[in-house]
């Protein structure tokens, strides 16, 4: 039997940091997988922005999240021998006149000054990009390529003996007071980050997720290639294209590209854009979104060997590092898992 003390059920962005910051931690750790293409994570655009919505409004956390967030990732990078964090500036053209006198206030208050790089109260002249009353450039934000991380995360398990490729077969799995055991494994703990799958689960299936599909258009576009467009769609240039998105369907849940939803990405880019472009490629995928678009982590209230980190829909590259290591603080008995993403709010 191998012995470790966590098993980790996944390998995409949530599984893979709380593994390795498990490793980091000291604590021995194996990895089980399915691997398939059509992963949420691999499918992500990868994007961290501070400022977000409609209403651009700071996004949840992240005073606490974003001021050591491209440190964290340029770590990794060091420590993984890769390059897949690309820090780089976002466009947000203003609506109105009203939105950029708003702003005109806002950018220098305490509150926002750090997130906001310039306020351009003109058009930046980008061709084909409508900001006839300017916009902000917003500071601390790029993205992550996670295809590129995901693979060099898992070639380091690998060296360490700690990944397995395979599906999990959830009846296979003994659990008692003391250890859980999964075929030839014994384990402290078994932590299941299995994305959009966990509905599937016959430990968690009953959590109120709130699973939606993306879709994502790659076009080639003259457009400038160190910027990031975001005004009802991102665009954003990645692996030499640009990357247009998202959709949010909550009823389609499948990982084909929709007549309908590649229109609608068609149709708000050209309220931002009115260049020439071409398309190269259309994808979807399934994020695992909840019922009030926060993770949902933590153990199972009766049977505490079984744990859950999942449900980080769109912002996983800026939430998840911070979340696993809260929640291995929490594991070393040394912190709590706040109630905002503990798993206990969802029990009724």
């Amino acid at each position: 039997m191998e012995k470790v003390d966590y098993l980790i059920v996944g390998q995409g962005i949530a599984g893979s940091l709380l593994a390795y910051e498990l490793e980091q931690a000291g604590r021995r750790v194996l990895v089980l997988n399915e691997e398939k293409d059509n992963t949420s994570s691999n499918k992500a655009a990868g994007i961290y922005n501070p400022i977000t919505g409609r209403k651009l409004v700071k996004t949840w956390l992240a005073d606490e999240l974003f001021p050591g967030l491209e440190g964290y990732y340029l770590g990794l990078e060091q420590t993984l021998g890769a390059h897949f964090i690309y820090p780089m500036p976002i466009y947000r053209p203003f609506f109105n006149f009203e939105e950029q006198n708003d702003w005109s206030v806002k950018a220098s208050e305490a509150e926002y000054a750090p997130f906001v790089k310039e306020l351009r109260a003109k058009s930046m002249q980008l061709p084909g990009v409508i900001d006839p009353v300017g916009g902000l450039v917003l500071a601390l934000c790029g993205y992550v390529n996670l295809p590129v991380m995901l693979r060099h995360l898992k070639k380091y398990f690998l060296d360490k003996g700690a990944y397995r490729a395979e599906v999990f077969q959830y009846d296979q799995m003994t659990i008692n007071e003391r250890e859980v055991t999964y075929k030839d494994i014994v384990a402290e703990k078994v932590i299941f980050c299995e994305g959009p799958m966990a509905v599937n689960n016959p430990y968690w299936g009953w959590l109120p997720f709130k699973l939606v599909k993306g879709e994502i258009l790659e076009i080639d576009s003259p457009l400038p290639t160190d910027l990031i467009l975001n005004r009802g769609v991102f665009v954003l240039p990645k692996n030499g294209h640009f990357s247009v998105g998202s959709t949010y369907d909550h009823a389609q849940l499948d990982y084909e590209p929709s007549e309908s939803g590649i229109k609608n990405l068609k149709d708000r880019l050209g309220k931002l854009y009115q260049g020439e472009y071409a398309v190269v490629s259309e994808s979807a995928g399934v994020r695992p979104a909840t019922f009030d678009r926060r993770p949902l982590i933590g153990f199972h209230q009766d049977l505490p060997r079984i744990g859950i980190f999942n449900g980080f829909g769109t912002k996983g590259v800026s939430l998840v590092p911070y979340f696993a290591r809260q929640l291995v603080n929490y594991l070393n008995g040394d912190g709590v898992i706040i109630p905002e993403v503990n798993v206990s709010r969802a029990i009724k």
